[in-house]
């Protein structure tokens, strides 16, 4: 039986890790070649499928970020929370929050729609802040309190919930064009905005009315004409409550403050800032008339890259990242994979 000391565990982590690292670093490398090889090309002219566009965010909609309330059009912060094991201490990945509107890039010669909710972003960092519920807490910091911090930890980390509850219900519910299954579609959407709501919803109190209506018409008709009658009875109830301007309360409260110590680091897509995007143009079945295209992540090229660099920045940060990760990665598991053939006697 090996002891404590064995390094047998701490070896295979490591050879798993660099093989990581080193298939991920040809990820990136073809993202690389991929970006080189794209053309800058004016957004007036933009066709459909992967295209690579610079221009400044505009946003008919801002929303205050979460750290220094300022107006963006989009925002994503990373919490990582400090943990202690034995005399081991060091900070983790709590989760990730990323939250905004559809917003316009702009050039000289026009401007198009931007989903940038599964893109990857190279954002200039805007603030850290480090907060701790067992230490003396601030009334007023910089933008927020100490105390508002660690009820938005608990909030995002609610929000990442009914996320991966969206994601699962896109792999569970048929994801056919809404032309050719659009039932199927606005159940999926339906059922997408009701869960992303939640967060906001367990925060105020007070469901959104129009979430739980759209809802409530698309799961119909049902069979069952009991359950058909308590349907449209419900229909009904919320429209008559949408009309009066009511709503109703919740029998739930917002998420208490978290526990810990926490990190917060915030990155932000600002209106009038320039950004260079990277992604798929493809059709907006959602226009109505307006906007019929965007940029979004594609379904069969997944790079979408949001970055405040310049091209030059981009290509040469890509470039540096593949080959740390190649020859690390390579270098980490063969060191590895070395010391635990000589540990185990096998060489």
């Amino acid at each position: 039986m090996r002891g404590n000391n064995d390094p047998t565990a701490a070896l295979l982590l490591g050879s798993a890790a660099g093989l990581w690292a080193f298939f991920k670093g040809f990820r990136v490398l073809r993202e690389y070649k991929l970006l080189e090889d794209t053309p800058r090309i004016p957004i007036r002219s933009i066709p459909m499928g992967f295209i690579h566009i610079r221009g400044k965010a505009e946003s008919e909609q801002a929303l205050s970020s979460p750290l220094t309330r300022t107006p963006c059009c989009f925002y994503k912060v990373e919490i990582d929370e400090w943990k202690s094991s034995g005399d081991s201490h060091s900070w983790q990945h709590c989760c990730t929050d990323m939250d905004g509107y559809r917003f316009y890039l702009a050039d000289d010669t026009g401007k198009v729609l931007i989903d940038a909710h599964a893109a990857e972003y190279d954002l200039p960092l805007t603030v850290t802040r480090e907060v701790n519920s067992h230490a003396a807490l601030s009334s007023a910091g910089p933008a927020v309190s100490d105390n508002d911090l660690l009820q938005y930890v608990s909030y995002a980390q609610m929000h990442r919930m009914t996320e991966r509850v969206g994601q699962w219900i896109d792999k569970r519910i048929d994801k056919a064009t809404p032309a050719a299954n659009p039932q199927a579609e606005a159940k999926r959407e339906a059922l997408r905005e009701f869960f992303a709501a939640i967060p906001d919803a367990a925060k105020s109190g007070r469901p959104p009315i129009e979430v739980l209506q759209k809802l409530a018409s698309v799961t119909g008709p049902l069979k069952d004409p009991a359950l058909e009658q308590k349907r449209q009875m419900m229909l009904e109830h919320l429209q008559q409550m949408e009309a009066a301007g009511e709503s109703i309360p919740l029998p739930v409260h917002a998420p208490s403050a978290a526990s810990g110590r926490f990190r917060l680091r915030e990155y932000l897509v600002v209106p009038g800032q320039e950004y260079c995007i990277d992604g798929t143009c493809v059709e907006n079945s959602a226009a109505g008339g307006k906007d019929p295209t965007m940029i979004a992540k594609g379904t069969n090229e997944p790079t979408f890259l949001i970055s405040a660099k310049s091209d030059a920045e981009v290509h040469r940060s890509l470039r540096k990242r593949a080959a740390l990760m190649i020859l690390g990665g390579a270098a980490l598991a063969l060191v590895c994979i070395a010391g635990l053939l000589f540990h185990l006697k096998l060489f």
